[in-house]
């Protein structure tokens, strides 16, 4: 369904702003992406095999996409269950999730597909890839795409029935769909933030190439949202909470970390929701990027942007003339557009920039300020 920016129906979109596709098959959806030209992307399954549906901007299905606008991706005869989508910068659609094989073992499953929605067999085996990284039954949860083109998959993997303990870990692909051995050990990087479960829900990437995944953690009852940073090279982040992990507790809740989102000033966002007696809430937690909760601004500096709207230029002045701070201005989806420095005051020209929203980012000394501003 698609909403107006006050949060009611878009008429315009499908019926009444929803948008019902039917077919004589079962399917659910586990995700969407928006493609660069408004389009959506629908995944999941359909009759326990990968699935993907495309839908034009008025919410009807893109029938030049796959079959009618589906496109269907089968593992043999084994059960397959996508969990998740990215888009690779040539457009082509990389999907991943998990699949139950002949033995009753859990794989990890990718597949990737042309942009007409045609399985690319330059991909694994006729564009689909399995494989495990622990012994038995692991999940595949997340994809993110890397700027050299390899695909990091996240998730869980089983390590004991007793208390189904369960490790987190980002596994690298090489383009081709192979596993590539040189990231972490042997192709994965693992974590374990306790000695019970560990279960993740979801993948971001950030611009310096770092993955963090986020999902939640049990153990002996008490369940707390939970989060790692790998490096670049498959280590656990040692800058990221001083051990790469992050486990977070709210008085004492049951805490379900269900998605994770990076902010345009690099703060990560981590939601899901907490239970306790009674009933389960939304629940937003907002941390920094070293993985610690809360906000370190600037203290004692003020900045100022003017004009705002703005047409060709924008002017950025601080209350601190000793200082040096880097600019970067971002989209509202979170794409660097504009780098530049200013000591005391300096002015950015935005006279290329589209009409929109966009948020400046003012860093210096790991402390950082974020002011917003319109161009016309």
């Amino acid at each position: 369904m698609r909403l107006n920016v006050d949060g009611s129906f878009d008429n315009t979109f499908g019926i009444d702003g929803i948008a019902r596709i039917e077919t004589p098959e079962t399917e659910a959806s586990e995700a969407m992406t928006l493609l660069d030209d408004g389009k959506i992307l629908m995944v999941g399954y359909q009759d326990d095999d990968f699935a993907v549906a495309k839908f034009n901007t008025d919410g009807s299905l893109d029938t030049g996409f796959g079959v009618n606008g589906w496109a269907v991706i089968p593992f043999g005869n084994i059960a397959s269950f996508a969990d998740d989508v990215a888009i690779q910068n040539d457009g082509k659609i990389v999907i991943a999730g998990f699949a139950l094989n002949g033995d009753n073992r859990f794989q990890i499953a990718a597949a990737r597909l042309n942009t007409d929605g045609s399985v690319d067999n330059s991909f694994g085996t006729s564009g689909t890839v399995l494989f495990n990284v622990g012994d038995w039954n692991d999940f595949g949860e997340g994809v993110v795409i890397q700027n050299d083109g390899k695909i990091l998959i996240g998730g869980h993997k089983w390590i004991s029935n007793i208390e189904q303990r369960h490790d987190l870990f980002v596994a690298r692909l090489n383009t081709d769909g192979s596993l590539d051995t040189s990231y972490g050990n042997n192709g994965a990087a693992t974590a374990r933030l306790v000695d019970g479960a560990n279960y993740s829900n979801g993948l971001v990437l950030q611009a310096d190439g770092k993955p963090i995944l986020a999902g939640y953690t049990i153990l002996q009852g008490a369940i707390d949202m939970a989060m790692v940073r790998f490096d670049t090279a498959g280590n656990l982040d040692s800058t990221f909470n001083g051990d790469g992990m992050v486990s977070f507790d709210n008085e004492g809740r049951e805490d379900y970390g269900q998605a994770i989102a990076l902010q345009a000033d690099e703060k990560i966002i981590l939601a899901g929701y907490s239970y306790v007696s009674g009933g389960s809430e939304f629940e937003v937690a907002r941390f920094l990027n070293d993985g610690t909760v809360g906000t370190e601004d600037f203290q004692n500096v003020e900045f100022s942007l003017y004009p705002n709207p703005a047409n060709e230029q924008i002017t950025i002045a601080s209350s601190n003339a000793t200082s040096n701070y880097q600019i970067a201005i971002f989209d509202v989806l979170g794409k660097k557009i504009i780098t530049s420095e200013i000591q005391n005051m300096g002015s950015i020209d935005v006279s290329a920039l589209a009409s929109g929203t966009y948020l400046v980012k003012i860093n210096a000394e790991n402390k950082t300020s974020t002011l917003r501003f319109v161009k016309k």
